[in-house]
């Protein structure tokens, strides 16, 4: 009976009638947004839908290069690196090669303390083709320019009319040809022939070649019996006298000589000069010493004889 009468209060009672209209509002407010949120997700998901089931289409063409393009492209782009190697961005390289200087040869040059013997010396109006016949312990060699003379170790350097320069280890010195003693050039007898070849004996020629020379020295025109000589002509005229050994030839082939060699000037006398006569006559009536001057391959050599 109680329950029944607390119930029929309740219900009668001004706050749970304004709870009840309250609860009403806001059902019906979360039906709306709940409604609203649906249609939302709904028209999210078909659009969705909708978008991947369209197949994808561009109208803008994918490029592509064309085979021309490409290939001329590709052949302007090639690096030539034989082209790059021979360009010599950085210079040509070159060798230096050390440069020789030749020294000047010493003609007043101190007279050598090497125990040498000069024995003959041919000297060229080309240098390089000068000899020297040099003996050193008894036995002789011939020598040209730049060899070393065996048993020490100088070399020939120059070839003079009455001597030899010889380089000493950096130092020139000078051999004299043997029975001539040693004096400055400037101080020597005057030479007509800038390059001469100058020949001589030594003291162990043959007593055949003494006696040849004594012969001479007392008789000059005996000469002629040991050296033959002709004329040579050329337009008519003298040019020289051409040489052979005559009965002994001994003394020519001593003094340097060889067959066919043209004698052009004795001790400065030019042999092609018919007014010369009386000068050679001179020379040849007291001759202490003779410079003949030869062509033979066509260079001039002197031929030096002493009596």
């Amino acid at each position: 009976m109680k329950r029944l009468e607390l119930s029929a209060g309740l219900a009668s009672s001004p706050l749970l009638a304004q709870i009840k209209s309250n609860n009403h509002t806001i059902q019906a407010k979360l039906s709306v947004l709940l409604t609203c949120l649906f249609i939302a997700m709904t028209g999210w998901i078909l659009g969705k839908v909708v978008w991947l089931a369209m197949p994808q289409t561009s109208d803008v063409a994918q490029w592509k290069p064309s085979a021309s393009a490409v290939a001329s492209t590709s052949k302007k782009d090639a690096i030539d690196f034989n082209a790059l190697q021979n360009a010599n961005l950085f210079g040509k390289y070159t060798e230096q090669k050390p440069v020789v200087i030749e020294q000047p040869v010493v003609q007043d040059a101190p007279k050598t303390r090497l125990n040498l013997t000069l024995v003959g010396a041919v000297a060229s109006s080309n240098a390089k083709t000068s000899l020297a016949v040099i003996a050193n312990r008894g036995k002789q060699a011939t020598y040209g320019i730049g060899e070393e003379i065996d048993g020490t170790r100088a070399e020939l350097k120059a070839v003079l009319v009455d001597r030899v320069i010889i380089d000493n280890q950096g130092r020139d010195e000078t051999l004299m040809l043997q029975g001539i003693e040693y004096s400055k050039l400037s101080e020597s007898r005057p030479v007509n022939q800038p390059k001469a070849q100058k020949a001589n004996n030594s003291s162990a020629v043959s007593e055949k070649v003494d006696q040849i020379r004594a012969e001479i020295a007392k008789d000059p025109q005996s000469v002629f019996k040991y050296i033959n000589i002709s004329p040579v002509k050329k337009d008519g005229g003298i040019v020289g006298y051409r040489v052979s050994p005559g009965r002994d030839a001994a003394l020519f082939n001593d003094v340097g000589l060889k067959a066919g060699d043209i004698a052009v000037q004795l001790n400065g006398i030019d042999l092609s000069d018919p007014s010369s006569s009386v000068e050679l006559m001179q020379v040849m009536n007291d001759p202490q010493e003779l410079n003949l001057t030869v062509e033979r391959d066509g260079q001039q050599y002197d031929i030096y004889i002493q009596l």
